[in-house]
């Protein structure tokens, strides 16, 4: 169950940022977004933010972490969707999370559909985060999006 909370995170990551929200360019132009917070809870809800490089109004609307687990959509506060496939998940070090005892993935998703944002299909989707034991969700390293 810890291990599909910690996908179902680690999805939430790229989807957020993948959504970038670029009105009016063409899906070919492949723009790149970076987006450098998360937070949440695995059991609960998980916000990304601090989105920069598109249109995504900077954030994610609250995303189901355990929905995100087998790909999904995630819905920026712009209006737009960007849809991500399965997440592959390597783990890492957490010496450098706020809980160094929980436990830390790398996470590559790759990006099936966007809403005409700019985000080139497919595209993928690359990040790190950070589960803290008690379930808290922060980003280890900035998902980027391309």
């Amino acid at each position: 169950m810890r291990r599909i909370l910690l996908l179902a995170a680690a999805l939430a990551i790229p989807v957020s940022g993948a959504s970038v929200a670029l009105s009016g360019v063409p899906a070919w132009a492949g723009v790149s977004i970076t987006c450098t917070t998360i937070s949440g809870t695995a059991a609960t809800t998980i916000t990304i933010s601090g989105c920069s490089g598109g249109v995504t109004g900077g954030s994610s609307v609250p995303i189901i972490a355990t929905s995100l687990a087998t790909g999904g959509t995630v819905h920026w506060v712009s209006g737009s969707t960007t849809t991500f496939g399965v997440p592959t998940l390597t783990a890492t070090s957490a010496k450098k999370c706020p809980d160094p005892t929980g436990t830390a993935d790398k996470l590559t998703a790759p990006i099936t559909a966007d809403t005409g944002d700019g985000i080139k299909v497919p595209g993928s989707a690359k990040g790190a985060v950070c589960i803290a034991k008690s379930g808290a969700v922060t980003a280890l390293k900035a998902l980027k999006i391309k």
